[in-house]
């Protein structure tokens, strides 16, 4: 009976006893998950602003076609002189283009142009993994489109904005024009260096003929001077010129 009352009290005093309080890791790990949860939120809500910015930059895609030079000709059809406007630019038919040079371009600077649907996600993983393993930006992701949509529309400023309102344009322009419409667009646009815009210029540049009559070796030199116009010029530079050209060779559709 003594037994059992004593061990009764015991019970009753262990009760009384105040209960130890946690360690507090528990609840500081709550805190810090809330702490983290507010943060995502508040860095998705300014990086979805500034994308609802970016690609609220709209653009006239009917502003594509570039400022181009004027001719004047004789009586008989012989050009007296070319006025310049802007740039030296003569735009020519995409059927005017010989497919030779429409290869040589796709091979140097978009291989699946044909492919993609303006921006080529495989494309920047490649450039990505080429720049890491070689350390520096031996690559670029960009398509034949967003190159076409910079040159259009956007500064040559390498910033994240600029890229993001380069890709939204890609996309928008692939969804407006034929992948032929854009090739022969982004040939008329770029720069060949020597003052010369656009492949027809950039033919009497270089090789003193228009654009059709060029032949496949032309072609595939033509082809790899816009990457770097002062460097790949068969005027500056014939040995990186040749070098280049071999990139272009092939190709087959």
């Amino acid at each position: 009976m003594e037994k059992r009352v004593g061990a009764a009290q015991k019970t009753r005093q262990q009760q009384k006893q105040p209960r130890k309080k946690g360690s507090g890791k528990g609840n500081g790990g709550r805190v810090f998950m809330i702490i983290m949860a507010i943060v995502l939120v508040m860095v998705v809500g300014v990086g979805c602003g500034f994308l609802t910015a970016t690609l609220n930059t709209k653009q006239d895609l009917e502003d594509v076609r570039p400022a181009a030079s004027s001719q004047i000709y004789y009586s008989d059809g012989t050009e007296l002189a070319s006025v310049h406007s802007e740039e030296n630019r003569v735009p020519v038919e995409f059927n005017q283009i010989p497919q030779n040079l429409k290869d040589a371009f796709v091979a140097v600077e978009d291989a699946r142009f044909y492919e993609h649907a303006g921006v080529d996600p495989r494309g920047i993983m490649r450039a990505v993994w080429v720049n890491l393993t070689r350390r520096g930006v031996a690559e670029g992701g960009s398509t034949i489109t967003q190159q076409l949509a910079k040159n259009a529309y956007l500064t040559q400023d390498r910033t994240f904005k600029r890229k993001v309102q380069e890709m939204f344009l890609a996309l928008q322009l692939e969804r407006k024009y034929t992948k032929d419409e854009i090739l022969g667009l982004y040939l008329n646009q770029i720069y060949f260096g020597q003052g010369a815009y656009g492949v027809q210029a950039a033919a009497k540049t270089y090789f003193g003929k228009d654009v059709k009559d060029l032949t496949l070796n032309e072609c595939a030199m033509l082809a790899g001077i816009p990457k770097s116009p002062n460097y790949y010029s068969p005027l500056n530079n014939l040995q990186a010129a040749q070098e280049r050209k071999a990139t272009a060779h092939g190709y087959h559709r």
